[in-house]
């Protein structure tokens, strides 16, 4: 039986269906799956999103974070010996991906990279981003996050017959699941603990508290909505290290809810409330939510989003503005007060999401993982 190993530096809860899954797939084809994780770091602890997997393919292992999470050190030492494949995060910090890529090299090992084929938030020095480059083709396949992270590994060299498109989602079935069920009553008890009237509209952020997501921006253009609009709420769901500066800049502003970490139903329920996905700053996997609560998602063009922003259709699902206060502000306005326009990208979110599921990521992934099986000669050991 194949043995495939995946490194991850931590698990996060939105990956646990994903490897569940795809573990049960790969067992069909008689293809053994393992998936080593460590503790994250102090700062990522903070986010309250860490899990585990079932112990039939978990392997924890023992992390060494240094200079301040700038490198990880893991103990996989065994794992990686007994498992035919290994599939590692393009990550230079994950200082095991270098024995790796001399190993595959030399024959020893079959190695494929998962990620994003370049660091688009990081502030990297030249020679980080060089290196990060000179790794690229140094693996006999690529498990590629969106077709956008595809077509740069091809304009540098890589072979795009060893690609593997995985359409990175997350378990959109589940909270799909979660949004069917939410109630009148649910939604009336939210909206009374808020202090949301009916009719009220409601901006809603959700996603990890850091810098990137540009938290001082998004209080400013609510606020100037609230100008415009003064029966307009944002609820922010989420946690994170700039937790407690938000809720600082936030001040005595009461028509803004910050209510922490929310997951499953929970979750599901404040999505039921709002009108708008408001996230000017990295629009990440959490825009796959808002696409199946049937909500648009308003964003910035700047340059650190994630893959995922391909998903994001101006005029479909949502909509790009510069990041100009006034300019995002105005386009949620226009939003807000057009009828027409909230029926037309409401429903284009919802179509978005019904093509962008786990279900397709796993089956992607299953087939890429059968195919470097097949390229590398160790399927059939």
């Amino acid at each position: 039986m194949p043995r495939v190993l995946i490194i991850q530096g931590s698990m996060k809860q939105y990956r646990v269906p994903f490897f569940e899954a795809l573990a049960r797939v790969l067992a069909e084809h008689n293809i053994e799956l393992t998936v080593a994780f460590g503790e994250p770091t102090i700062e990522e602890a903070t986010k309250g999103d860490s899990a585990t997997l079932s112990h039939q393919i978990s392997r924890p292992v023992k992390n060494y974070w240094l200079f301040n999470g700038k490198l990880l050190i893991q103990n996989v030492c065994q794992e990686i010996i007994r498992s035919d494949v290994v599939i590692v995060e393009h990550a230079n910090k994950h200082l095991v991906n270098y024995p790796l890529l001399l190993g595959a090299r030399l024959g020893l090992k079959s190695l494929a990279f998962w990620g994003h084929g370049y660091n688009r938030q990081a502030r990297k020095s030249g020679f980080e981003e060089w290196l990060k480059h000179q790794t690229l083709n140094m693996v006999g396949w690529w498990f590629a996050y969106t077709q956008g992270t595809a077509d740069y590994l091809k304009r540098n060299g890589f072979p795009s017959d060893r690609i593997t498109v995985v359409q990175n989602s997350v378990d959109t079935s589940s909270f799909e699941a979660e949004v069917s069920a939410i109630s009148e009553e649910n939604r009336s008890a939210l909206r009374l603990r808020l202090g949301i009237l009916p009719g009220d509209l409601v901006g809603l952020f959700c996603g990890s508290l850091y810098g990137d997501k540009k938290l001082h921006f998004l209080v400013d253009a609510a606020r100037l909505l609230r100008e415009q609009i003064p029966n307009f709420h944002l609820i922010i769901v989420g946690d994170g290290p700039e937790r407690d500066n938000l809720r600082h800049y936030v001040g005595s502003d009461e028509w803004i809810h910050i209510v922490g970490s929310q997951f499953g139903f929970e979750k599901a329920v404040y999505f039921g409330v709002s009108d708008v996905v408001l996230n000017p700053g990295l629009v990440g996997l959490a825009i796959l939510d808002a696409f199946v609560a049937a909500l648009p998602v308003f964003t910035t063009d700047i340059p650190v989003h994630s893959p995922e922003i391909e998903y994001l259709l101006p005029g479909v699902n949502g909509d790009v503005t510069p990041f100009s206060l006034q300019e995002y502000v105005d386009a949620v306005v226009r939003y807000l007060h057009d009828p027409a326009l909230r029926a037309r990208l409401k429903e284009g979110a919802k179509a978005s999401a019904a093509r962008l599921t786990l279900d397709v990521m796993v089956a992607n992934f299953k087939h890429g993982i059968l195919a470097f099986l097949d390229q590398s000669g160790r399927r059939g050991r």
